[in-house]
């Protein structure tokens, strides 16, 4: 899944689910400013993404799959 598809993925599942990067980025015990670097595309946070897409509820495949 190329960046700007995984951005508007998750930008999508949190107004869907009414949350915040801030809960997020709680959950998975990670800072806000790292989350949105990852969303965006600014870091590769391969192993973030996964965890992002299951607590969003979307199908994510990284590269390797």
């Amino acid at each position: 899944m190329e960046n700007k598809q995984f951005q508007i993925n998750v930008q999508t599942a949190l107004i869907l689910r009414e949350m915040t990067m801030t809960e997020v980025a709680k959950k998975l015990g990670i800072s806000v400013p790292y989350l949105s670097d990852i969303v965006k595309g600014n870091r590769k946070g391969e192993k973030y993404k996964k965890q992002i897409s299951d607590l969003l509820g979307f199908q994510y495949k990284s590269k390797e799959d």
